[in-house]
């Protein structure tokens, strides 16, 4: 490792790099009014509902669970990713109540519904006074989170995605100094200070199954707040910067889940919950280096299913968390690391002034040059990349990873650089060629042309399954659904390809097939076999089973 610099300095934490690229999307969106997408998403909700309950607004809100048909844990590498949505849905009511006597209050009622057999429903109230949870002249998020991790019991924790998403969305508004939105301001300044805030939500997306269920949360409340906003008059859609205030909300609601909440992901979850619709794929690109500048690329485009394709979601029954804890956030970690190691190899060999926080993972190399190498490193650029590294040599060496404070660096852990960094380059590839197919897909294209590019689309999804294992974030449950695919069409003329979803170790499987009936028989047949193997009392749930015109 003889180009390796010790002692290098690097920029500072990655928060704050975040928030610096977050602001120069927002200026974009201002630039050119916001996306015309983002405000049909809002406009669905505010048309269809009436929004008043007597004399008090209600606002209202709508998200879709989503299925990673593609890209999965690599957003926070800059990856493009590939997401559909679910038919299941969070829909959020958001009142603001004038305060008649005391201190105003926070409540929060859930409703969350299974749709499987048993069709259980489980219902939470959380209660307090808004002024604890919320410091109400900035929003700062800090404080909302220190009063769940410090004031509240831990079953306490799921209010944390509501009261994060609405203090982000109103921490957007006050600090947006533009003259047009100063009636917006005092509305925000009205609700912190002088009225109860109550929020109803109501949700059949499955939680701990690897589908957003938080994130549905977030951005149904979110929604619910901007509705608020715009059926109380201090705000429209006809203003470009209110606009780009609803295009930036799914930046709002990652914020929350990272600063609030305290898991660290990235804002793939947010953006497919916000815009995602059964049928048809969100194409959205991670990179927020590139996407943030105003001559960028677009941060997002739909992408249409062929109608002889269908995906379908297999629930394994493993839970999936991503929270601070989890094998995820190691992954994450390592993955941070093997950047930082790349980046130095690469200025070291190539003579390059590569800084880390300026450019995301997946814009340093390309999966060919990792695999094949270039001039500086011929042969490939994985050999300078430790399949191992301690946190203690890392920091004695480096010092920081750039992805603090989402991840920290345990100085007694034993990290997989080199792995990490292989998932998110060449997932960016396997995703990259996955939405190129679907691009140039033709119909009238003869049958074994459409089956060729079928199954190719399959060996990017088993591809991209194997690779979760290969940085441990399979499991055996996961694996087995993904075998039964394999063997029960092993000529893949129906059962073209499956892999597992969201941050994996667990959750949900996503099988890509021929939308007809022999392959929904198939589809049995492997939740029969799963049942069998496991020995579960039903078959595994279907969380999504989704042609172009049909969604469960």
């Amino acid at each position: 490792m003889g180009g390796r610099r010790r002692g290098q300095s690097w920029p500072a934490d990655a928060a704050g790099l975040h928030d610096a690229l977050v602001a120069a999307m927002f200026e974009r969106m201002c630039a050119s009014g916001g996306h015309e997408a983002s405000t049909r998403a809002v406009k669905k909700t505010t048309d269809a509902t009436t929004g008043t309950d007597a004399t008090v607004v209600v606002g209202e809100g709508c998200a879709r669970g989503r299925i990673d048909v593609m890209g999965g844990i690599g957003d926070y590498s800059g990856c493009v990713v590939a997401q559909m949505g679910t038919k299941r849905e969070t829909r959020a009511s958001v009142k603001f109540r004038e305060r008649l006597s005391g201190e105003n209050r926070l409540v929060v009622r859930t409703t969350m519904k299974t749709t499987t057999k048993t069709k259980t429903t489980e219902t939470k109230t959380f209660e307090c006074d808004f002024r604890q949870v919320f410091a109400v002249k900035t929003f700062d998020p800090a404080v909302t989170r220190e009063y769940f991790e410090t004031k509240r019991p831990k079953e306490d924790g799921w209010a944390a995605y509501t009261a994060g998403s609405i203090g982000e969305v109103f921490r957007a508004f006050l600090r947006d100094e533009e003259s047009k939105l100063v009636e917006l301001r005092r509305w925000v300044r009205r609700c912190a200070l002088g009225s109860d805030c109550e929020v109803e939500i109501e949700s059949d997306v499955p939680q701990g199954k690897g589908v957003a269920s938080s994130a549905a949360v977030e951005v149904a409340v979110a929604k619910a707040v901007i509705d608020c906003a715009l059926k109380s008059g201090v705000a429209s859609l006809e203003d470009p910067r209110f606009r780009a205030h609803v295009a930036m909300v799914p930046h709002y609601c990652h914020s929350a889940e990272n600063n609030v909440v305290g898991a660290p992901c990235g804002f793939m979850d947010q953006y497919a919950c916000f815009h995602c619709e059964p049928g048809s794929l969100l194409a959205l690109n991670c990179d927020l280096h590139k996407t943030s500048v105003a001559d960028g690329p677009e941060v997002f485009e739909f992408v249409d299913m062929p109608r002889e394709l269908a995906v379908v979601g297999i629930d394994s029954g493993i839970r999936h968390s991503n929270t601070g804890g989890s094998d995820y956030a190691k992954v994450r970690c390592g993955t941070f690391m093997g950047k930082m190691l790349l980046i130095d190899e690469l200025n070291a060999r190539m003579g390059w002034s590569l800084k880390c926080g300026a450019i995301s993972l997946c814009a340093v190399l390309s999966a060919e040059m990792w695999d094949h190498g270039s001039w500086g490193s011929p042969g490939n650029w994985y050999q300078h990349i430790d399949e191992e590294m301690t946190g203690d040599l890392y920091m004695a060496m480096f010092g920081k990873h750039y992805d603090e404070p989402y991840t920290n660096v345990d100085v007694n852990e034993t990290y997989a650089p080199r792995s990490n960094v292989s998932h998110a380059l060449r997932e960016h590839a396997r995703v990259n060629e996955f939405i190129d197919i679907l691009k140039k897909w033709s119909s009238d294209a003869g049958e074994d042309a459409r089956l060729d590019n079928s199954r190719r689309l399959g060996d990017l999804m088993f591809a991209s399954h194997d690779s979760y294992g290969s940085v441990g974030l399979g499991s055996t449950h996961t694996d087995d659904l993904v075998t039964l695919v394999r063997e029960l069409d092993p000529e893949r003329k129906n059962l073209f390809g499956a892999k597992i979803t969201g941050g994996g170790s667990g959750g949900v499987v996503c099988v890509l097939h021929r939308d007809c009936a022999e392959s929904r028989a198939l589809i049995e047949r492997v939740r029969e076999r799963y049942q069998s193997m496991h020995e579960l009392k039903d078959k595994p749930d279907i969380i999504l089973d989704c042609g172009v015109d049909r969604d469960a």
